[in-house]
């Protein structure tokens, strides 16, 4: 497997386009229950430590807006010059439920796809416009007129045949594949060189659709095998949320399901640390912005963490504290407007809630 920079307009390289032809990948074996064999990913082959490799995920509202998506490229720059980035990143704010209304209309018959489609061109040309310089610009709408022809096929099934699980996923997935490819243009406008992954060629599941469960074997050998083709200066980039069946399918991985995502690519990688970059500098006893006597929260343990998240209090996948434990791998809850800021720190000892019986 290799990883190489966005390719010219026309380009087809492996790991860069959704394939309709995707990589057919062994059957499933132990859902989420193996352990990943022990990988010194943070080491060259002569013994040498590499520089600090750190998971770093944006949300859609650090990507959703013209003006932070530029400040996530140079927060990544910044990064970039003191070790060694890893991007996950999410659909643009509100692109993924306006995915579901538009599949809900057109299987309805309210909407027409093509009206649909439109509107997710508009959305994203338009922030494109806002970032890009004019040769981004064509790169980029060259690979986004691509995930729209999906997105439109998706569309059409689901007029004639309803909202089926399987069309959502496909659905759904089309904001994660549209926003990432623009951040890796937005780096590269930085000048950075920004190493595109296909989440749905390197992130193998099962066909629970909507709520996929990821197979850690296999996609650990893929993530590892993308990471190590990449080049030492480029900035390895994927999607979060998404995944695929070892038939080809296009799937999911629930509510906040890039959080988990990128969990399980620090984890496979024995990553040195995993930020999650959210609008807030990090976590407070009450809203902020309601509550003036709201504390700022320091630091947690994973264990208070994951009591946090059980509550709804982080906003978290479920799952996505669990392989930072596996791990040992510390978390940074960070601001990505206020990059200086201190943001709360999660230190890896402790036991989830759901171990300690």
């Amino acid at each position: 497997m290799t990883c190489r920079p966005l390719p010219p307009v026309g380009a087809h390289p492996k790991y860069f386009l959704q394939s309709g032809c995707v990589m057919r990948l062994a059957a499933i074996a132990h859902m989420e229950t193996s352990q990943d064999a022990a990988s010194e990913m943070n080491t060259s082959e002569n013994g040498t430590p590499n520089r600090r490799v750190t998971v770093m995920k944006f949300g859609g509202t650090s990507v959703g807006r013209p003006e932070r998506m530029r400040q996530v490229a140079r927060i990544v720059k910044t990064s970039a010059a003191e070790g060694r980035p890893v991007v996950v990143a999410s659909a643009l704010s509100g692109v993924t439920r306006q995915l579901d209304a538009a599949l809900e209309d057109v299987a309805a018959g309210r909407l027409a796809p093509e009206q649909a489609v439109e509107a997710m061109r508009e959305r994203h040309t338009e922030h494109a416009a806002a970032v890009l310089p004019p040769e981004g610009r064509e790169r980029y709408e060259s690979l986004l007129e691509r995930e729209l022809a999906r997105y439109a096929d998706a569309l059409r099934q689901a007029a004639t045949s309803g909202a089926t699980p399987e069309l959502r996923d496909r659905v759904l997935a089309t904001g994660e594949l549209c926003s990432v490819p623009l951040l890796a243009e937005a780096l590269r406008a930085e000048g950075l060189n920004a190493a595109y992954g296909v989440s749905t060629e390197l992130f193998v599941t099962d066909d629970a659709f909507g709520k996929a469960r990821v197979d850690r074997d296999a996609t650990a050998k893929n993530v590892r095998g993308w990471f190590a083709g990449c080049a030492d200066e480029a900035i390895p980039l994927l999607a979060g949320y998404v995944g695929s069946t070892p038939r080809g399918q296009t799937t999911t991985l629930g509510f906040e399901g890039s959080d988990y995502s990128a969990a399980l690519v620090a984890a496979f990688l024995r990553a040195d640390a995993f930020e999650r970059w959210t609008d807030v500098d990090g976590l407070f006893t009450a809203d902020p912005n309601a509550d003036p006597d709201a504390e700022h929260i320091d630091e947690l343990t994973m264990e208070q963490a994951a009591r946090l998240n059980d509550e709804g209090g982080l906003g978290m996948h479920p799952k996505a504290l669990r392989p930072l434990l596996e791990a040992g791998i510390p978390a940074h809850i960070r601001c990505t407007t206020k990059p200086e800021g201190e943001g709360t720190r999660i230190r890896p000892e402790g036991v989830l809630a759901e171990e300690r019986g």
